[in-house]
């Protein structure tokens, strides 16, 4: 297997969040680590540099670590918990004002590669990749410094596509 690092990445043109990604049998927002927020007017630099911290943090768990975790029910409240701070924080009225703006896009970074894959934003819970390996998708080196991968991350944002009203 290789070794990958990967994140998700939302903005909803009020902040972006940046969220570690680990790897059991499936991707999960990695309880062990909690977001960043930054403003909208935040540069290209300070978001290369919070994508890369997200991304130094994933990490690969066992079968049984997996497991444990999802039995939990810690990921599901964590997130739950996320999302109520944010909206009380930025004064949304519900979940759905938030959500209805959010864009995504899923980073994977591995053997000198960080890709950027934006996405469909399906409804006001769900995104899905456009293509596994369309035009859309943004490929930057690992090597490149925090202002071009932000710059890549922000390209990567007017790229995702939308369904939600």
């Amino acid at each position: 297997m290789k070794n990958t690092s990967r994140a998700t990445v939302y903005f909803n043109g009020d902040l972006y969040q940046f969220i570690t990604m680990s790897q059991g049998m499936l991707d999960f927002a990695d309880p062990d680590v909690s977001p960043q927020i930054l403003m909208p007017t935040a540069t290209a630099a300070e978001l290369g540099s919070a994508l890369r911290l997200a991304l130094s943090r994933s990490r690969h768990v066992s079968v049984p670590e997996f497991q444990e975790i999802l039995k939990s029910g810690i990921v599901q409240k964590n997130a739950k918990e996320r999302q109520a701070l944010l909206m009380q924080q930025y004064g949304y009225k519900n979940r759905k004002a938030m959500m209805r703006k959010m864009a995504c896009c899923w980073i994977t970074a591995n053997s000198g590669n960080i890709e950027i894959k934006p996405t469909h934003h399906k409804n006001i819970d769900g995104y899905s990749g456009i293509s596994n390996d369309g035009p859309e998708i943004l490929y930057v080196d690992t090597n490149s410094i925090d202002a071009e991968l932000g710059a890549a991350l922000m390209e990567g944002f007017s790229r995702c596509t939308s369904a939600v009203p």
